[in-house]
């Protein structure tokens, strides 16, 4: 009966509107009903003010003093959370001020706040869209697992498959996949595959692939889910006769809120040999795709931005396209010197390769071509393209950039961006002749620098 309970929307549905309406409603119904105790009234106020300052000020401290999940959490996270315990600073204040449990005030005070703890995690969640629904939320996997008829490899060059006749779905397939670990010891969740139309025909073509990871906290899920990049490549495909590129969304974080900074170490284990190794093999031997470096794609969004800038230029010879969604300057997981002294052995040089910048400027392109996107609110990953970008040109590298208006550090970023960023790739791997108009996303600034 409750089969729908997993798929309630979190960000803007139904739920959120009632509980918006049920904590406002509540609380001007109990201010309105104390007008006539003006003093308590005022200390009520007086308290729902003081907690709404310190609840700001506790997210401020966290979020960019101690920095404790790496990036800032924003302006409108951080009112969202004083909003919040304003709230429950006077609800909870008039729950002691009601007198008896007999009283209508403390009942309805309780119930309220209980639903205003619900209403500002569910705020906090919208600010990012990072669990559209509960399914997300509660880290189950929509996307069933492939069957054997799925997984195969072709030989069919995509010049000889599109002069023939081919019966296609109209949308492509998701499914979850399991990606062994060959050459590491690293321990991954399941993976995500997103096959395009043509990739299920009965002879499918050798596709171009991209590799791409998500943020931290985060699963591979997140990318069709909170990124909603399923439906970006159905668009795509449906104006190239059933063509996209098959996109992989691998594990490189082994938990949720686990940040193995895709280093090989001891502590995590041996994530960049997971993802340069044991990743593209699998991809090769079950998936229709070309073997050469210039079909292939390496991209992410936060975290996985940041392991794409560290690990894709090091790789020419596999991946021929970057795409790196909000990168950080570094990898990020801990301070600094904590981090050099617990992975790279105490060397700082270590490290520093293994940094966007270092790696960008240790290896020259040999072809391969690097597309960066940020939000228009988000300043620190702004910098690091500034930063990024003058260090790919002298790399030999071809860059390209795109800014999404009025978005931060969130999934709204990777939504807005993630359309022509595929038709940007969709371009430099033969799929089609020129890209869209700037235009056709009013949304986002598209620059070549």
């Amino acid at each position: 009966m409750l089969n729908w309970l997993p798929d309630v929307n979190l960000v803007d549905g139904t739920l959120v509107s009632t509980l918006r309406i049920v904590v406002f409603a509540g609380i001007v119904a109990l201010l309105v009903s104390m007008w006539r105790r003006w003093r308590t009234l005022l200390v009520v106020i007086g308290i729902a003010v003081a907690s709404g300052g310190l609840g700001w000020l506790g997210a401020w401290l966290v979020s960019d003093v101690f920095n404790v999940f790496g990036v800032s959490i924003g302006a409108v996270a951080m009112r969202r959370v004083g909003l919040g315990f304003a709230e429950l600073g006077l609800l909870i204040s008039v729950i002691v001020v009601a007198g008896s449990w007999r009283s209508w005030r403390r009942w309805v005070a309780l119930l309220v706040a209980v639903a205003s703890l619900c209403f500002t995690a569910l705020q906090v969640n919208s600010t990012f869209g990072q669990y559209p629904t509960l399914h997300a939320a509660l880290g189950i996997s929509k996307f069933g697992p492939a069957n054997d008829s799925l997984l195969r490899t072709s030989d069919l060059s995509l010049g000889d498959w599109r002069g023939r006749h081919h019966d296609l779905p109209d949308h492509g397939t998701v499914v979850s996949v399991h990606i062994p670990t060959q050459a590491s010891n690293f321990r991954p969740r399941d993976g995500v595959v997103y096959l395009p139309p043509a990739a299920v025909a009965d002879d499918p073509p050798q596709l171009p692939v991209i590799v791409a990871m998500t943020g931290q906290p985060g699963a591979p899920d997140d990318m069709f889910t909170a990124g909603q990049l399923q439906p970006v490549l159905d668009a795509y495909a449906a104006k190239h006769d059933g063509i996209a590129p098959i996109v992989v969304v691998p594990d490189q974080l082994g938990d949720a809120y686990q940040n193995p900074i895709c280093v090989d170490s001891q502590q995590m284990g041996q994530v960049e040999t997971y993802l340069m190794q044991d990743v593209p093999d699998w991809i090769s031997h079950h998936l229709p795709v070309s073997t050469e470096s210039s079909q292939w794609t390496l991209g992410g969004f936060s975290q996985g931005a940041t392991c794409t800038m560290q690990m894709g230029p090091a790789n020419t010879a596999r991946f021929g396209h970057l795409f790196a969604i909000s990168s950080e300057m570094q990898p990020n997981n801990a301070p600094e010197a904590e981090m050099i002294d617990q992975y790279f052995g105490g060397d700082r040089s270590a490290f520093v390769a293994k940094t966007p910048l270092g790696a960008l400027a240790q290896h020259p392109a040999q072809g391969q071509d690097v597309l960066l996107a940020a939000g228009s609110n988000d300043a620190d990953a702004q910098a690091a393209i500034a930063k990024f970008v003058p260090v790919a040109k002298q790399s030999g590298r071809e860059v390209q950039t795109f800014i999404s208006q009025g978005t931060g550090h969130d999934w709204y970023t990777v939504r807005a961006v993630l359309p022509p960023i595929i038709d940007a790739l969709g371009n430099r791997l033969g799929l089609a002749d020129q890209e869209e108009p700037a235009q056709t996303w009013p949304n986002v600034v598209r620059a070549t620098p």
